[in-house]
């Protein structure tokens, strides 16, 4: 009676143990079935062994697919690579023969406050009694305000025109206060840059705010339509950056009591000028917003800076008296970067620096292995987001300190990629590309976290 029960006991565990592999059994191919991703989307996973180059797992690795945000990455490496770990955004005045030169610095994280400081600065070191004239020195990057391929609904309201002229990410607050008896929308604007408002608004119980700005005639008109049930603050992009610039630095003038009477020229920084006054951010600063918060504004201004450095190095000469750091240079860094790398650029093509653009494809193998190599060359885990941080906050929690990734987010279509250690120890490198137009954006995020569990389990 005894080894009949410990046999029943033996048959129930062996079939057990097999129901419970079978549940956790990190199966790629059970994983995507579940999330029914198959039938109605394209699919790219490439797992690649960092130390042995041996492939783990691929599917469609070979898909040129749109990268969205994950291209971040590969063109921080590059303009990281042409600019130097210790190069600095710097803001800067400059004198020489009675005239000062401010020379811009295209410095993504520069406010109000940093301005405030360059003019404190340079009020300590030069004496304003002998200053004819102030000119601008605008050419670090092109004023073109947006890359090829991207749609007003990429850019308005949430990215500012890309330009030299940055401070508080040029952007505004306005406030929408309702009137005590709630029957009317009264438009608040502080700051000394306005905008021209049609106010459609309708009180409600709930608030569906839709933003609305006229692009083919040039004005700074906004139209509001939609629904609000309470006071809303609203943080919009300027339009004209270089006049918001100015009154920024007029301001910063008045509040040190510099008297300067005539209006700013424009000129670039003369030979012999002496440094007077300056502020900076390094690119390991710039560098967070980027690549753990995806900002895309910052993405494309390094990409310029990085764009210019490089066609002065190699001699290419500028359309008039126009700016060398644009898109377009920046492009052929890119590329000269990641062909001298040995990477075959038959599998990337890119038209921005942040992945905005719908034009933007890459396959899975190549990311991998480009991850591969900055991994050796830049130390390019020092500047990725890891788990629960950035805009991986709240996922992956399991694998603090284990894994080193960058996001990406389009209307049906999210990738992720990156570099992880598995259970066993070992460190791979893995690219996740889904393109899919009929799931929510947090059901494609759970599906990459399942990925990411197969791959751990390695």
């Amino acid at each position: 009676m005894l080894k009949k029960f410990f046999a029943l006991l033996f048959v129930f565990l062996f079939i057990t143990s097999e129901c419970f592999a079978a549940i956790f059994s990190y199966d790629f191919s059970s994983v995507i079935s579940k999330h029914d991703l198959d039938a109605s989307s394209t699919v790219s996973i490439y797992v690649e062994d960092m130390k042995t180059s041996k492939q783990l797992y691929s599917k469609n690795e070979n898909k040129l697919l749109n990268t969205a945000s994950a291209l971040k990455l590969f063109t921080f490496a590059a303009a990281l690579d042409t600019l130097g770990k210790d190069y600095k955004f710097e803001t800067a005045f400059y004198y020489k023969e009675s005239n000062l030169y401010l020379k811009l610095g295209a410095d993504p994280l520069l406010t109000s406050d940093d301005i405030n400081e360059l003019v404190s600065k340079l009020k300590k070191n030069v004496d304003f009694k002998n200053v004819k004239y102030v000119y601008i020195d605008d050419k670090i990057i092109s004023m073109t305000p947006y890359p090829d391929g991207w749609c007003i609904d990429d850019f308005w309201p949430s990215i500012a025109p890309i330009s030299p002229y940055i401070v508080d990410n040029n952007k505004v607050k306005v406030r929408l206060i309702l009137s005590q008896d709630k029957d009317v929308v009264n438009i608040v604007q502080d700051d000394k840059y306005r905008f021209s408002f049609i106010n459609q608004l309708e009180i409600a119980d709930n608030s569906d705010i839709d933003i609305l700005k006229n692009y083919s005639a040039m004005q700074n008109i906004i139209t509001l339509r939609g629904k609000i049930s309470d006071d809303t603050n609203l943080i919009l992009p300027v339009s004209d950056t270089k006049y918001f610039f100015i009154s920024r630095l007029e301001e910063a003038f008045g509040k040190y009591q510099i008297r300067y009477n005539d209006k700013f020229y424009f000129k670039e920084v003369p030979q012999g000028a002496k440094k007077v006054a300056s502020v900076h951010h390094t690119i390991e600063q710039v560098s967070e917003p980027i690549l753990k918060y995806s900002d895309n504004f910052s993405a494309e201004v390094l990409f310029r800076v990085a764009g210019k450095k490089y066609a002065d190095k190699k001699g290419i000469k500028p359309y008039g008296n126009l700016s060398t750091g644009t898109t377009k240079n920046a492009i052929l860094m890119f590329n000269d970067y990641y062909k001298n790398a040995g990477l075959d650029m038959r599998y990337i093509k890119i038209v921005d620096g942040s992945g905005v653009s719908r034009y933007n494809a890459a396959n899975t193998k190549w990311l991998v292995q480009a991850i591969n190599y900055l991994d050796k060359n830049l130390d390019i885990k020092e500047y990725m987001e890891g788990a629960d941080e950035g805009t991986l906050k709240r996922r992956l929690r399991y694998l603090k300190g284990d894994i080193w990734a960058k996001t990406g987010t389009h209307n049906g279509l999210s990738s992720l990629v990156g570099i992880m250690k598995t259970r066993k120890g070992n460190e791979v490198s893995f690219g996740i590309i889904i393109q899919c137009f009929s799931k929510p954006s947090k059901a494609l995020k759970a599906f990459e976290d399942d990925i990411v569990d197969c791959i751990f389990n390695l």
